[in-house]
C-alpha cells in the first residue's frame, strides 16, 4: 500500500517512538523543537471533521534523527490511527538543532 505523503509505517513509528520511549541515554533536552508546516498541517487534517486535535509523539528514527510524529485526535481524545480508513501517522517536522530559531525569546525579560 502506497502511503499518503508525510506519513511513516505503522510499522516504523511504532519502533520510532519506543526507541524515545525506552531510551535512557538521552533527557530529551538533546531536542529543543520541531519546525511545523502549517499548509502540511491543513492539507492533511482540515478536511476530516472527525479530527478535533492533534497529538505528537516524540520519536527517534533509524538513523538516530529526533521526530515528532502527529496523529489526529478523535472528540473521545483517542488518537485516530486507522490505515484502512485513512487515519495515518506522520512525520512532517524538522527538529532544533538544525532549524532553530535566532531569536531565543523565551529568555527575554
Amino acid at each position: 500500500m502506497e502511503l499518503p505523503k508525510h506519513a511513516v509505517s505503522l510499522k516504523d513509528a511504532k519502533r520510532w517512538i519506543s526507541n524515545w520511549q525506552e531510551r535512557t541515554d538521552i533527557t530529551g533536552t538533546e531536542i529543543k523543537a520541531h519546525l511545523i508546516p502549517p499548509q502540511d498541517i491543513a492539507d492533511i487534517f482540515t478536511d476530516d471533521p472527525n479530527v478535533i486535535n492533534l497529538r505528537g509523539y516524540n520519536a527517534i528514527n533509524d538513523n538516530k534523527e529526533f521526530k515528532f510524529l502527529i496523529v489526529g485526535v478523535n472528540i473521545l481524545n483517542e488518537d485516530m490511527v486507522d490505515y484502512d480508513k485513512g487515519y495515518y501517522i506522520y512525520d512532517m517536522t524538522t527538529p532544533c538543532p538544525s532549524v532553530c530559531s535566532m531569536t531565543r525569546w523565551w529568555e527575554e525579560a
